[in-house]
């Protein structure tokens, strides 16, 4: 009983200077005095007998002052926002945001050698695994082909991001490949979040090389790298391949240099991208805060509520009262 006490609080305690007011209004206010005609009756002793008026006048009970007194401080208690604190809760605050850059180019459309999934079904398959274990970390995607876009914005929502990773095509925003437009728009994420004291983390996955970006790839790392934002990269393609959009391996791993990540290389199929993954997610151990916060819970409603009560049950013997006689 003392602890709950002893986390009972006012907002308003200066309302307790409300009890006295009937004092004062009682000792501070003098009565007017009334002026009074009088009639000299000759019979006016017989009248009194006759009437009773020379009985002494009721006192008033106790009764109704009592009332008055419980209605008015239950009343100045109300006003005075009674709260209780309680108990501190310990809540679990992400001190790191990630950005998912995923590569959707047409390439992407090719199969992945594996169960005839195609490169970008692999990517999603693996990158819905790779979400789902970062429980504490706030993600954010951005895609990019021929052009870069944020897909989705950086929260602790995963459901909805994967929702918006079930949604990419392969070709959905063009056939090239702009991994420097990508980096840059991740940046620009990550710089416009709300969480400005969380650690900053990029990963980068393509098949391809950059062949449509405005912004030069490595000037786009040099950015990320004054901007405190670590880059991982994922070459997820053939480099002895002889076509234009082979990966780029050593274009990944000087971004990654650049910017204090590390350059993943993963074959074209499903399992080896999954392996990748889970040595990210290894490496990269989930970063939180802990906060214990406490919250006061408004009491206003009880007094005010018995007040109510009482007045109304009050009222109602008085009606019962007056109904009997």
């Amino acid at each position: 009983m003392s602890e709950w006490f002893s986390r009972l609080d006012f907002a308003w305690p200066w309302a307790g200077v409300l009890l006295f007011v009937p004092l004062l209004m009682r000792f501070l206010i003098t009565p007017q005095p009334q002026e009074s005609e009088q009639v000299r009756v000759p019979f006016l002793p017989q009248l009194a007998e006759a009437l009773q008026l020379n009985l002494a006048a009721p006192k008033a009970g106790w009764g109704p002052q009592l009332l008055f007194w419980t209605l008015w401080i239950l009343l100045v208690s109300a006003l005075a926002r009674p709260e209780y604190l309680l108990p501190p809760k310990t809540l679990i605050k992400p001190m790191r945001n990630i950005v998912l850059i995923l590569d959707v180019s047409g390439s992407m459309e090719k199969s992945s050698g594996q169960n005839e999934q195609t490169r970008l079904q692999a990517v999603q398959q693996t990158a819905r695994t790779f979400i789902s274990q970062r429980k504490n970390d706030r993600i954010g995607l951005v895609i990019f082909a021929s052009q870069a876009w944020p897909f989705a914005p950086i929260s602790e929502d995963k459901q909805a991001l994967q929702s918006r990773i079930d949604q990419l095509a392969p070709g959905m925003i063009g056939q090239q490949t702009a991994i420097g437009d990508a980096l840059g728009v991740a940046v620009k994420l990550l710089d416009n979040s709300l969480e400005t004291d969380a650690a900053k983390m990029a990963i980068l996955l393509t098949d391809g090389n950059d062949t449509a970006s405005k912004l030069d790839p490595k000037v786009a790392a040099q950015l990320a790298a004054a901007h405190h934002v670590m880059v991982h990269t994922i070459a997820f393609g053939d480099e002895n391949s002889s076509e234009e959009d082979k990966v780029d391996t050593g274009l990944l791993t000087d971004i990654a240099a650049i910017t204090g990540g590390h350059a993943w290389q993963a074959a074209t199929h499903r399992d080896a991208l999954a392996q990748v993954w889970q040595q990210i997610d290894a490496q990269t151990p989930e970063q939180v805060k802990t906060l214990g916060l406490s919250w006061h819970r408004p009491l206003f409603v009880w007094p005010l509520s018995l007040a109510l009560l009482l007045l109304l049950l009050f009222v109602s013997i008085s009606t019962l009262a007056r109904r009997r006689v």
